[in-house]
């Protein structure tokens, strides 16, 4: 020890052929920048020292307990276990965009130890998937991936495909309106068949043809994990349907599929619908907006004859007429199990809609407590068959374009927060009356719970789509209750609607009463 300054000497002694190797294999330049960087820099404990002033540099030497062993030869090897993993994969994606010349989105970076992401309409490319694909390919956070229309083609696909190979957390998947077409459909195909986590998958919008649709009904066939399924909005036609049919017929996992908006027609129709009697989950089929006509309807009542799961069926505008609604009504007086149908904007006329409610009628063991006949003009005789169904099954809705001829269609029913203002005052309350009785633990605030059997024990009538509606209304904060002031907000806005038509009311009557007001006399000469 130096006795005039009162610092410890350091030893001085030869370099080792152990200090030779270590300064050789830890040369800075061997390291990346920003490595060399933070080795560069001074050693954060000492910053830490210099900032609150308790120790200096110089005091630091000040060690009396100076450990002289072979531990102390060079400070790089201190540094060694303070690397930290990256848990979050910012670092990762980041790095991903650098290399694959994109910008990072700045969602993506505040999202992604999210369980959902939604990044649809984000332009990203085939190049900014990759990115992000890279970065999921550890996360554990994300569960719902929206890629939708995103312009990452083929190509992108290809790196969202390989990361869910490593990937098991995601189960949602909508990659809809990405341009894939057949090539993409490939990689698509390879998700359905690696992946077993996935459980709702979404791919509308994509421009698959025929050839796709054969290509993802391998995979189909095959997955048994899938549980929702849509490929609408596509262009799949008749050989698609042909392709698709077997692929149906041996799923045992699909609940929910969508086909519709496509192609879907003759002999591809039949086969898909005739699939059906094979099929033993399937509960909701959308087929909407194709081409079945009377021959698919013709396949599909046969089909209602002997499947025992489907719960809903979609076949609106499907160019089906009087004769395939006889068809369809078949397989309705025998199946029970159906729920919903909807079979709207066909041009079957009454005649067809008849002979559909007229099965329903005739079936004692038919499920169906909806039908949807929507821009179907109807007669008397339909009208007086609906009236007889309601009868004896008031729980079932059947909804239709109206009578034609001097009939007009349904007046339409007020909006839920009018029915409740009209039920306030016909029964002479106050809106605070009304809300005290509805509270029953005067907390001044009502769960959506106790709001709707609220209202179910007063008799208010109110179907549950109204009351659906109601609550969304009244709830503006979206906190799952409803509280005395949004009660009276959502009253006080109905108050001016109200006003609203009224004036439209008087204008209407107004230019009613100017057309139908005699012409004056022309003037005298």
């Amino acid at each position: 020890m130096d006795s005039s300054s009162g610092r410890v000497s350091t030893p001085i002694r030869s370099p080792t052929e152990r200090d030779s190797r270590t300064l050789t294999v830890n040369r800075t330049s061997d390291f990346p920048f920003e490595f060399r960087r933070a080795m560069l820099s001074p050693p954060t404990g000492q910053l830490r020292r210099d900032s609150t002033g308790s120790l200096s540099p110089e005091e630091d030497m000040n060690l009396e307990n100076f450990d002289d062993g072979q531990d102390w030869d060079t400070d790089l090897e201190m540094d060694e276990g303070k690397e930290e993993y990256d848990v979050t994969g910012r670092t990762t994606y980041i790095q991903a965009c650098r290399e694959s010349g994109v910008i990072p989105a700045s969602y993506f970076l505040r999202n992604m130890q999210q369980p959902e992401i939604d990044i649809k309409h984000h332009g990203l490319g085939p190049m900014g998937t990759k990115a992000i694909a890279i970065a999921l390919v550890s996360n554990t956070s994300v569960i719902k991936l929206n890629l939708r229309d995103n312009w990452m083609g083929p190509e992108g696909v290809s790196y969202v495909a390989e990361m869910l190979h490593e990937n098991c957390y995601v189960s949602d998947l909508d990659i809809s309106e990405n341009r894939l077409g057949d090539k993409g459909a490939e990689h698509l195909s390879d998700i359905l068949l690696h992946n077993h986590n996935i459980h709702r998958f979404t791919a509308s919008g994509n421009g698959f043809e025929d050839r796709a649709a054969g290509i993802l009904a391998d995979a189909i066939k095959s997955n048994t994990t899938v549980k929702y399924l849509c490929l609408s909005h596509n262009k799949i036609g008749e050989k698609g349907g042909q392709f698709l049919s077997p692929a149906l017929a041996a799923n045992d996992a699909i609940t929910e599929l969508d086909l519709s908006w496509n192609h879907l027609r003759g002999k591809g129709a039949c086969a898909l619908a005739l699939s059906l009697k094979e099929n033993i989950t399937l509960k909701i089929l959308n087929l909407a907006w194709n081409g079945f006509g009377n021959d698919g309807a013709l396949a599909m009542g046969e089909a209602l004859k002997v499947n025992s799961s489907l719960l809903e069926l979609d076949l609106t505008n499907n160019r089906i007429t009087a004769e395939g609604a006889v068809h369809l009504a078949k397989g309705l007086m025998i199946n029970t199990t159906l729920q919903v149908l909807k079979i709207g904007k066909n041009p079957m006329q009454s005649a067809g809609a008849y002979a559909i409610v007229n099965a329903m009628k005739n079936n004692p063991e038919s499920a169906l407590i909806e039908v949807e006949l929507s821009d179907i003009t109807v007669n008397n005789d339909f009208l007086d068959l609906c009236k007889e169904v309601l009868t004896t099954r008031p729980n079932v809705r059947i909804t239709h374009g109206g009578g034609g001829g001097a009939l007009t269609k349904p007046k339409a029913r007020p909006a839920p927060m009018k029915i409740l203002k009209n039920y306030i005052e016909d029964n002479r309350m106050r809106l605070l009356d009304l809300f005290n009785t509805l509270d029953k633990d005067k907390s001044m605030s009502l769960t959506v719970q106790e709001f709707a059997e609220g209202l179910k024990e007063t008799g208010m009538d109110m179907n549950y789509e109204e009351l659906f509606k109601l609550i969304e209304t009244l709830d503006k904060d979206k906190d799952g209750e409803i509280n005395y002031s949004e009660f009276v907000m959502g009253s006080f806005e109905q108050v001016i609607e109200d006003r609203k038509e009224k004036l439209k009311e008087q204008a209407a009557d107004e230019r009613r009463r100017r057309i139908l007001s005699p012409a004056p006399p022309p003037p005298s000469r």
